[in-house]
């Protein structure tokens, strides 16, 4: 739907300055797109959905009814899974960090845990003898070095024999099945020549591992390029792949491996589906002048928008109130700056547009880790209403208020005494 300023200042009415609109119909788009893109190649592909980048319960159960998988990383990802109505089996546990309870349902439900370290192997090998009538199913997450990287901390390092013992131990436990193997990478190497390196690797080791039986899945992991225009593009200092390219690089190594049927290839896409699908709005509360620096001030943060703090300028444009008004020359540029006591708090930079208070900020590609990392810092976290394509708006998430934050505080000090 088109953010008219009529249309902006009525949301901003009932839901308070600053919101995000979450696209629904774009996010089906992409998720059929990138999905598509690899059966084209290889049938058998299927995405597990990356909790961890966008979790807003609408987006996680819209996966589950196209048919995909939750991968989480945690026991409150599992938890929101589940409340979302996700299938147990239908869940993917990864993470470094996972909980002996929370290894112990997860398995005893019929998820699949893939597993990172030799602690984990240890806490299942214990799940294992307290459940023999149990069938455990887990995966192996791999460690190896990519081209001009440096090294990932998350896996079982195959360049000794650290993965072919941890294998030989888990195919000795009766009731635990080895189903395939996984890697993850956030080293920031996105090239298609990478996706076709991790690809190759894991496919060797597959080989190597499951040689009397064939693997159930190959799972390549995420971290892939999201569609973005061509001015934030521009800004990377890398070719930008398409969902195409990605697919030729992954899917293409995986049907040469198996002509036949093979094993599930599972994709962990969630940037590549959110980035694209969120906006953030934000009313311009005041304009000011320090020195030679023109200032806007908006109902936001840089925390809504970029919450790893990356220097990328951000697609931006302004609504004008009313539809704007006459542009003096010394107007622009102008700094959007955030509400936090911050320096680093700057939206965008130099934005060459007239800025006045009143106006809207509406700002693209913010889909991906914003809700999920946005800190209770100054302001709580703004709502998150839902463009369904239908003309209308609907709330998935309603503002965070005071109450909402300092619930799980104690105001007194008898309440704070260790007994």
């Amino acid at each position: 739907m088109a953010l008219s300023w009529d249309t902006l200042r009525d949301l901003e009415r009932r839901y308070g300055e600053a919101f995000f609109v979450l696209d629904l119909p774009a996010f089906r788009r992409n998720y059929n797109e990138f999905l598509d893109a690899f059966r084209a190649i290889y049938p058998r592909s299927r995405i597990a959905y990356s909790y961890k980048t966008n979790y807003i319960p609408r987006l996680c159960r819209e996966v589950d009814r196209m048919g995909g998988y939750a991968e989480v990383v945690s026991g409150m990802e599992y938890d929101l899974a589940l409340r979302v109505g996700v299938d147990p089996t239908r869940i993917i546990f990864n993470g470094p960090y996972k909980g002996e309870d929370d290894l112990e349902r997860s398995l005893l439900a019929g998820s699949i845990v893939n597993l990172d370290a030799d602690y984990e192997v240890a806490a299942l090998e214990d799940i294992a003898r307290r459940h023999p009538d149990a069938r455990l199913t887990v995966g192996l997450r791999c460690n190896f070095a990519l081209d001009d990287t440096r090294s990932s901390r998350f896996g079982f390092d195959v360049e000794d024999d650290g993965l072919a013992k941890v294998f030989q131990r888990l195919e000795r436990i009766d009731n635990c099945v080895v189903a395939g193997l996984h890697c993850h990478f956030s080293t920031g190497q996105r090239s298609i020549g990478s996706y076709a390196q991790r690809t190759r690797r894991l496919l060797d080791l597959s080989a190597r591992c499951f040689r009397h039986r064939a693997p159930r899945f190959i799972d390549i992991g995420g971290g892939y390029f999201s569609k973005m225009s061509p001015a934030l593009r521009s800004q990377f200092s890398c070719p930008v792949p398409s969902y195409q390219e990605y697919a030729v690089a992954v899917a293409s190594e995986v049907a040469a491996a198996f002509p036949d049927a093979g094993p599930e290839l599972i994709l962990e896409p969630g940037a590549a589906i959110t980035t694209d699908v969120m906006r953030f709005v934000a009313k311009v509360i005041a304009r000011k002048r320090v020195r030679t620096r023109q200032i806007a001030l908006v109902a936001g943060s840089i925390h809504n928008i970029k919450p790893t703090l990356h220097e990328k300028q951000l697609p931006m444009r302004v609504v004008r109130a009313n539809g704007g008004g006459f542009e003096h020359a010394d107007e622009a540029p102008v700094d959007i700056v955030g509400y936090t006591c911050m320096e680093h708090d700057c939206l965008y930079r130099d934005c060459k547009e007239a800025v006045r208070p009143g106006d809207f900020v509406v700002f693209e590609s913010v889909g991906a880790y914003t809700v999920v990392m946005k800190p209770p810092f100054i302001q709580p976290a703004p709502a998150i209403l839902v463009d369904e394509g239908t003309g209308s708006f609907a709330v998935a998430k309603r503002p965070e208020r005071c109450d909402d934050l300092f619930a799980a505080y104690s105001f007194s000090a008898q309440d704070t005494l260790c007994r």
